[in-house]
């Protein structure tokens, strides 16, 4: 199977970047890459998005790549949607055909959308194009799971916790269902899910 993982690397993650580091790290070490079986790809997103590693079937080019993650400046943006995307272009370029395909969004669902008055629409369009595919091209759907990065534990001011409660959502929204939901520190159950999925292909 192919694994692409795209982590918010926006200013409200950088104490965040160790933590992502170690959900990385027990990916990877929990399965045996290779190039004709096993891919995994990293995406970073702020404003836009980075393709921090094409999918790859070599273990220790992709543990090299994770050791080195850095968050350089802060950006205070949450371009879902780019990562998305890029994780969407990856797929179909590098990716073979009939593979299952997998997506993993590490984000704290861009909580500042909310205040800016703006809504989560072109999260909503990519993620759709991503999980569908396109049968008539060729193009695999995707199953997409998320890590919600974000507060756990509720404001007590009722706005900040209006905007809390509506990230949660709009992350939930993302997965392919209401199961493929996360909170952050709930990751083990993830990959435990992953390797179950991995020994059944």
């Amino acid at each position: 199977m192919h694994i692409i993982i795209a982590m918010d690397f926006s200013a409200s993650e950088r104490a965040f970047i160790d933590e992502v580091q170690t959900v990385l790290l027990a990916l990877t070490t929990r399965f045996e890459l290779h190039p004709n079986s096993m891919r995994i790809g990293l995406v970073s997103f702020n404003r836009g998005a980075q393709m921090i590693q094409p999918l790859t079937g070599d273990t220790e080019e992709l543990e090299n790549t994770i050791e080195e993650l850095r968050i350089p400046v802060s950006v205070f943006a949450t371009d879902i949607h780019a990562g998305i995307d890029m994780a969407n272009e990856e797929f179909q370029k590098n990716s073979l055909e009939s593979v299952k395909k997998f997506f993993i969004l590490i984000s704290d669902g861009d909580p500042h959308a909310h205040s800016r008055g703006f809504g989560f629409q072109q999260d909503l369009e990519s993620i759709r194009s991503l999980k569908q595919g396109e049968i008539a091209n060729h193009v695999d759907p995707v199953h997409v799971f998320s890590l919600y990065s974000g507060e756990t534990i509720p404001f007590q001011d009722p706005w900040s916790e209006e905007v809390r409660l509506l990230s949660i959502k709009h992350m939930q929204n993302l997965a392919s269902s209401q199961e493929d939901f996360y909170f952050f520190d709930e990751y083990p159950k993830l990959v435990n899910l992953l390797e179950q999925i991995s020994s059944c292909l």
